[in-house]
C-alpha cells in the first residue's frame, strides 16, 4: 500500500526537554511535565522508555514536598504497574518502562502537596508498535449478510423523502430545509440539507454529530460552494435551537429511562444504532441522486460518535468517495478482551459484562466496517483520549485496506478535535472539490 501513512503531530521535542501538560493549570495549581527518551512517544514493542515527570508549584518552580502516584495502564484498560515518588526525594521523578506487544500505554499521574496546590492530574501517552494493533475479536461470520438483508429490508419500505425549507435560515446565498426519511420499525431518520442557491451541481459533504443532542444545519460550508446532509440518529426532528434541542435531548433519554447508546444493545436486531444507521444510508442514497448535488464529489466527515458513522456509513455507501473520521467511537467493543478499554460507548465494563451484549456489539463494530473501506480516508486520534482510546482507533485504522489512508496522532489531545482534524477536514473539502470521476 504504496500510498498509507502513518502521520504524527508533534512540536518538536528534544531529548531533554518537557512536555507542559495539555490541560494546562489552573489558577493556584501546579502541574506535571513530561519527558520521554529515546523523545518521539511511538516505539517498537519492547523497546525501554525512560519517563521523567517534573512537578511545579504554582510558580513554576520544582515543588519540594509532596507525593507523586503514576499509574501504568493498558490503553486506560488493565493496570500494568504502579509507581510513588516523594517529591522532597525525587523531582524530577523517573521509572522506565516498556509494552512487549502492539499497543498504546496511558500514564495517568496524580500530585498530591500543600506546595502544589491540592491534587493535580495529569496523564501521557506511548505507542508500540500501533501498526500491530488488533481487535479482541474478529468479524462474524455473518456480519455481511446481515448488514445486506437490513439494507434489503429497509429499502422495502417507501423512502417517503421529506424536505421542508426553513425561511429564516435561507439567506445569504444558501437555502436550508429539515428533512426526513423513512427507515425500520416504523421510525424516521432527520437531518437538515443545505445548499448554496444554484443548480448546481456542488460537491457533498455528509456529517454525522457527535453523541449528544445532535446538531443543527451547516450554514457555512455552502458559501463555500458545498451541499451538505446533515443527519442526526435520532427518531425524531431535532430543534435548531440549542437549548430547545438538550431539552428534548434529555427528555427522550429520560422516557427510555437509559442514555439512548445502550436501547437495545443486547440484541443486533434491536440496538439503537441499526435503524438509524440504515435509515441514514438510504438518506445518502438519495441525497447522491439529487439533481444539485455531483455524486462523484461526495465526502464524509465526523467526530466520535460521528467519526463512527464516517467509518460504518463509508463502508456502507458506494456514493462516499473520501472520509475523514476523527477520534472514531463504536470501536473494538471487545477491547477488554485484550486488557484494554473499549471505545464509546461501552468503555470499560458494560459489553464485558453481558454476553449477549458483547456479541451483538460485534455487528455494530466500526471496526469490522473498516475493513470494507477502499476510498482515501483520514483518521485522528489523542493519545489521552478515555473516552475512544487509540487502541481502540488504531484497532479500527488498522483494519482499513485504502490504500491512500492516513492516521494523524495528536500526542497531548484528550477526547476533542484537535490541529490534526483541521487539516484532515482541509484535505476532505480540498479533495470533494476538486476530485475528477474516474471512467
Amino acid at each position: 500500500m504504496k500510498h498509507a501513512r502513518f502521520a504524527v503531530f508533534f512540536v518538536l521535542v528534544l531529548c531533554a526537554a518537557l512536555l507542559p501538560s495539555p490541560a494546562g493549570s489552573a489558577a493556584g495549581e501546579g502541574d506535571v511535565r513530561f519527558a520521554f527518551e529515546p523523545a518521539g512517544q511511538i516505539y517498537a514493542a519492547g523497546d525501554e522508555i525512560a519517563v521523567t515527570m517534573t512537578v511545579t508549584d504554582p510558580a513554576g518552580e520544582a515543588a519540594r514536598e509532596g507525593m507523586l502516584y503514576v499509574r501504568v495502564t493498558n490503553d486506560g484498560g488493565e493496570t500494568l504497574e504502579w509507581h510513588e515518588f516523594n517529591l522532597a526525594d525525587a523531582n524530577p521523578a523517573v521509572f522506565r518502562t516498556t509494552l512487549s506487544f502492539p499497543g498504546h500505554m496511558l500514564i495517568k499521574v496524580t500530585a498530591s502537596g500543600e506546595q502544589i496546590g491540592g491534587d493535580v492530574h495529569r496523564s501521557a501517552g506511548l505507542l508500540f508498535s500501533p501498526e500491530g494493533i488488533e481487535p479482541g475479536l474478529g468479524t462474524p461470520d455473518d456480519f455481511d449478510a446481515f448488514w445486506d438483508a437490513g439494507k434489503a429490508e429497509v429499502r422495502e419500505i417507501p423512502l417517503d423523502a421529506r424536505a421542508a425549507p426553513i425561511e429564516e435560515l435561507s439567506n445569504g446565498g444558501i437555502e436550508v430545509f429539515e428533512v426526513s426519511f423513512s427507515t425500520l420499525e416504523g421510525k424516521r431518520v432527520y437531518g437538515f440539507l443545505s445548499k448554496p442557491v444554484g443548480e448546481g451541481p456542488f460537491p457533498g459533504i455528509i456529517s454525522v454529530p457527535g453523541a449528544g443532542p445532535g446538531e443543527g444545519p451547516d450554514l457555512a460550508l455552502p458559501k463555500e460552494g458545498f451541499a451538505v446532509l446533515e443527519m442526526n440518529v435520532f427518531p425524531y426532528p431535532v430543534p435548531i435551537d440549542p437549548g430547545e434541542r438538550q431539552k428534548v435531548h434529555d427528555e427522550f433519554n429520560e422516557a427510555l429511562g437509559m442514555r439512548y447508546c445502550y436501547v437495545g444493545a443486547e440484541n443486533r436486531e434491536t440496538y439503537f444504532f441499526r435503524p438509524a444507521y440504515l435509515g441514514i444510508d438510504r438518506a445518502i442514497d438519495w441525497f447522491a441522486e439529487q439533481p444539485f448535488v455531483d455524486r462523484d464529489r461526495i465526502g464524509f466527515i465526523g467526530t466520535s460518535q460521528g467519526g463512527a458513522s464516517a467509518l460504518i456509513l463509508t463502508a456502507m455507501n458506494r456514493n462516499v468517495k473520501a472520509a475523514v473520521a476523527s477520534v472514531p467511537a463504536l470501536c473494538d467493543h471487545a477491547g477488554h478482551l485484550k486488557g484494554r478499554a473499549p471505545g464509546w460507548p461501552f468503555l470499560y465494563s458494560f459489553s464485558g459484562n453481558n454476553p449477549d451484549v458483547l456479541e451483538a456489539s460485534r455487528y455494530m463494530d466500526a471496526v469490522n466496517f473498516a475493513r470494507k473501506i477502499d476510498v482515501p480516508i483520514r483518521v485522528t486520534t489523542g493519545l489521552i483520549d478515555v473516552t475512544c482510546s487509540p487502541a481502540s482507533v488504531f484497532s479500527a485504522y488498522n483494519a482499513i485496506p485504502a490504500a491512500d489512508k492516513e492516521i494523524l496522532v495528536e500526542p497531548n489531545l484528550a477526547h476533542a478535535d484537535g490541529e490534526k482534524y483541521e487539516e484532515a477536514r482541509a484535505w476532505l473539502l480540498d479533495f470533494v472539490k476538486n476530485r475528477i470521476a474516474e471512467p
